[in-house]
């Protein structure tokens, strides 16, 4: 079976460092479509600001569901190997829905 391509992907500079995120929310927008909210939250004050929103079409959830799957998957594949210092956030009370 042949490697798999990507395409060449560009992170501009505002991008490159990135957000932090401690929750997500998935909501309903309209028709098929769907906002993907990222969240800091504070338990303490019980408050959550978007810190990035994005808008996907349904038939994309289940591709994300599945690339998250199998990147965990690999992630915890890699650490029983003890081939890295990786971290997976547990997922509680900081995720709302």
């Amino acid at each position: 079976m042949a490697a798999q391509k990507y395409p060449d992907i560009d992170v501009p500079p505002e991008h490159q460092i990135g957000g932090f995120a401690n929750a997500v929310r998935i909501i309903h927008d309209s028709g098929t479509e769907w906002f993907l909210d990222f969240l800091v939250f504070s338990p303490t004050e019980n408050k959550a600001l978007v810190v990035s929103r994005v808008r996907v079409q349904e038939a994309f959830l289940g591709a994300i569901r599945d690339r998250l799957s199998s990147t965990l998957k690999d992630v915890q594949k890699q650490r029983r190997e003890g081939l890295g210092p990786f971290f997976i956030a547990p997922i509680g009370e900081t995720v709302l829905h």
